[in-house]
């Protein structure tokens, strides 16, 4: 029996004015999308709520969010932050 690699969520960072959404999750495309305009807190909040619509689209909106701030809360709290490197730079050594 062969298992199916569980492909994560493709991210897009976009402008979401028009939207007038902090992000977005497309359940069929398995795709999120976050204004890149929000705090660094805000934006690891939003990229676990979308992911949460994502691996559990039958809970309801209360409940996700829930989860999201919840879960950003806990990664925050361990230092996790995104970290924007130069396509030209040398990635950092992790010892």
């Amino acid at each position: 029996m062969s298992r199916r690699k569980n492909k994560g969520a493709k991210v897009i960072w976009r402008k979401l004015g028009k939207e007038r959404a902090w992000g977005q999750a497309t359940i069929g495309e398995n795709l999120i999308e976050i204004d890149p305009r929000l705090g660094a807190k805000r934006q690891l909040e939003v990229l676990c709520h979308e992911q949460g619509h994502l691996t559990f689209p039958e809970k309801t909106e209360a409940e996700i969010d829930r989860l999201g701030k919840d879960l950003a809360n806990l990664l925050w709290a361990q230092n996790y932050r995104r970290v924007l490197i130069s396509p030209n730079s040398k990635p950092p050594r992790i010892s």
